[in-house]
């Protein structure tokens, strides 16, 4: 990928803490990433919370912020930082869910930041179930019958049109499926969404027919 002369800081967000579903891999490639720009003759601004990482190294970038990886705590740094550009793709989950909230809210288009790599659409369309389904749709791939839902009564009646167990239960915007699973009768059913929907940043599960076996 050549190099963007157009742009001369940017921010990268780190994963935090290594846990399920978002491991030390992340920060093997956001060492890479972040050598990569300094290569390039980019400055680098790297943030996460996790001190022991490869990533921190003071080395490694031209500045470093070990905070929270929050919202509120991010725009706080691009407001003193003003980078010309965010990228998130390296930082797992969390990092994407933390670039998703900002582009939504309003905050990199007030600061002139330009969202790079996974860009919002891109992000949208992987983590929002219904979205994502949507586009299977579009191209005419065959997929498993589901219902994006918001409500446990909106969990109950995708279930009914479903009409056969199990069912997924998969929530949006959740780090490695957190909160979602299998239900095998309208008990499982019901405990498991509501702990979706509390997971989920959007407060969403997708309701889907179980293709187990198939």
């Amino acid at each position: 990928m050549p190099r963007r002369d157009d742009l001369e800081s940017i921010m990268v967000l780190g994963s935090g803490p290594i846990k399920i579903g978002q491991a030390a891999e992340f920060d093997f490639s956001g060492s890479q990433a972040v050598r990569a720009l300094r290569e390039d003759g980019y400055k680098v601004i790297l943030v996460n919370s996790n001190p022991a990482t490869i990533q921190n190294d003071p080395e490694m970038a031209d500045v470093v912020y070990i905070e929270p990886l929050l919202p509120d705590t991010i725009a706080k740094i691009l407001e003193k930082e003003r980078p010309c550009a965010l990228l998130a793709g390296m930082g797992g989950q969390t990092a994407l869910n933390i670039a998703s909230e900002l582009s939504h809210n309003g905050t990199l288009e007030r600061l002139n930041v330009e969202l790079i790599g996974s860009d919002l659409d891109a992000i949208d369309k992987a983590e929002d179930r219904e979205l994502f389904n949507q586009v299977c749709e579009s191209i005419n791939l065959p997929i498993s019958q589901a219902v994006a839902c918001n409500s446990i009564d909106e969990v109950i009646a995708a279930a009914e049109l479903i009409g056969s167990w199990p069912i997924l239960i998969r929530p949006a915007f959740t780090l490695g499926g957190l909160g979602g699973g299998t239900a095998r009768d309208m008990g499982e059913l019901v405990e498991i969404s509501q702990l979706g929907l509390r997971n989920s940043r959007i407060s969403q599960v997708l309701i889907e027919e179980s293709i187990l076996g198939w």
